[in-house]
């Protein structure tokens, strides 16, 4: 279950004590995101409940992924960190406070990254090469409609790849699907801690013959404002299709996992997985561009019971079958690489649907003459206010947003944000189990713009969204995906109100 840290921090500031006595007496109070308390008797008097826009968000985004881990050496991969709050247009039936905010990027245990932003739509960025997790902060009228993201792009060497992970809010429950057991490759977890006090976390290694039965990984602790890294090999080293699950005690946390890859001599790539979609007996993953090469869908089923699994691609024409593996059998606590290469050309969604609570995500590789790419996507829940993502100006990326519907069609709105902060919206219709892609401009044609949001207007079904980003040149195709995440709009705040028995 993910926690937000403004959720972590209404929780204490509703902390009340009750009397002695017969009856339970709360002073009243405004507080938001609280959970009106009571005696255990029926109430004589009802709490109102109101509901404003955020005043403050925070996000986590975990800094260089390859640095970091003790004994291992750091690998030369910087990373760049972007932040955009919405414009006002994008915010669904949300007017932000009048008070001027601020758009932040600090470096933990708390120094301050690049120049504040004060306005909507122009980018906060900061680059870099040390190995911190960075907290994005957006006060006041700058909270609602907050988004952020990390990239890397390395044209040469050991390291050629390109790379992405949205910054998202700390959980205290994570999965994340990503890695293998091939020769060169490597695994690293990467966990932030935003709070004032350390975190203890279990971390657990599922794979194709269940949980993997060690000690190592439990009782990890992440300091305050601090940052852990560590290989998935120091559990095992030989797990085919490795799921990670994360789980806290006395705290929440960032956790992003990275893949990388060095073929022998030659770069087969690097990405990072994000948290995926909390278990579910329904999962959509977005964003699956396959075009030639190896691709997988990698399901975990995380209680023991085992999951009967039905797959079926989303396309610009329908739903369709695969052509293998289009129902499976999964133990319980295990791990299952469906083979997903032969998927129909406009295909970009996967629905997995199963008779047991299941997580799910994907890959896929561009290979070129002299080295080869891949992404990992993850499933997302459905983006019921806006979800956006930020485009630093680095290098000329070809980018695609796909946009999937299910259990019904959808009428979504399109804002691109331009460098000038020039909104263009356009209107499409995603039909009922499909997907469809829409273009994004690459700044070697037109004006890329600083970020893109997406918002559902009408229809029965569940959105989704994400941006595949690609460069290409001689060597061959770097890829990524990108997940686009709802950004929080509103708060609740519940009064409280003294009950007498």
């Amino acid at each position: 279950m993910s926690v937000s840290l403004a959720a972590v921090g209404a929780v204490l500031r509703a902390t009340v004590v009750a009397a002695a006595g017969a009856g339970l007496v709360v002073a009243a109070t405004q507080v938001p995101g609280a959970v009106a308390v009571g005696s255990s008797k029926p109430a004589h008097a009802a709490s109102g409940v109101q509901s404003g826009p955020v005043r403050g968000a925070q996000l986590l985004c975990a800094g260089p992924e390859l640095m970091g881990v003790p004994g291992v050496r750091d690998l030369p991969v910087a990373v760049r960190v972007a932040a955009v709050a919405a414009p006002t247009s994008a915010l669904t039936d949300t007017q932000p406070v009048a008070t001027p905010g601020t758009l932040t990027l600090t470096g933990m245990p708390g120094a301050g990254l690049g120049q504040p932003g004060s306005a909507r739509g122009p980018l906060v960025t900061a680059d870099l090469t040390t190995p911190t997790g960075v907290v994005v902060g957006g006060t006041q009228s700058l909270a609602p409609g907050l988004a952020a993201e990390q990239s890397w792009l390395v044209t040469s060497g050991d390291q050629r790849s390109l790379g992405s992970a949205p910054c998202t809010p700390p959980g205290a429950d994570l999965w994340l699907l990503a890695g293998g057991a091939a020769a060169g490759r490597q695994e690293r977890l990467v966990l932030t801690n935003p709070g004032g006090n350390p975190v203890s976390v279990d971390v657990t290694l599922h794979g194709p013959n269940g949980p993997v039965d060690t000690a190592i990984g439990k009782g990890l602790v992440v300091a305050p404002h601090g940052r852990t890294s560590f290989l998935l090999d120091s559990i095992s080293g030989t797990v085919a299709s490795p799921a990670v699950h994360v789980v806290t005690e006395g705290g929440v946390v960032g956790a992003v996992l990275n893949d990388t890859w060095l073929n022998g001599t030659t770069p087969a790539g690097s990405d990072d997985a994000s948290p995926s979609a909390p278990p579910s007996r329904d999962q959509v993953v977005p964003g699956v561009d396959v075009r030639g090469g190896h691709a997988v869908l990698r399901v975990v089923v995380p209680g023991p019971a085992e999951a009967v699994v039905q797959t079926r691609v989303l396309t610009s024409q329908g739903p369709r079958g695969l052509q293998s593996g289009a129902v499976t059998r999964v133990p319980g606590g295990s791990v299952r690489d469906i083979d997903i290469s032969g998927l129909p050309a406009g295909a970009s969604g996967l629905q997995v649907r199963a008779d047991v609570p299941v997580v799910a995500s994907a890959s896929f590789e561009r290979t070129g003459t002299k080295s080869s790419d891949f992404a990992w996507a993850v499933s997302t829940d459905p983006i019921t206010g806006v979800a956006g993502m930020p485009f630093p100006q680095t290098t000329a990326l070809q980018r695609t947003l796909w946009l999937t519907a299910t259990a019904g069609s959808v009428v979504a709105d399109v804002l691109s944000v331009g460098p000038g902060g020039t909104v263009t919206t356009q209107r499409v219709t995603v039909p009922a189990d499909s997907a469809i892609a829409v273009a994004v401009p690459s700044a070697a044609k037109a004006p890329q713009p600083t970020s893109v949001w997406v918002r559902p207007v009408s229809g029965p079904g569940q959105l989704r969204a994400a941006v595949d980003s690609s460069a290409k040149d001689a060597q061959g195709v770097l890829v990524t995906s990108t997940p686009l995440l709802d950004s929080a709009l509103r708060t609740t705040t519940v009064g409280v109100r003294a009950v007498q028995n």
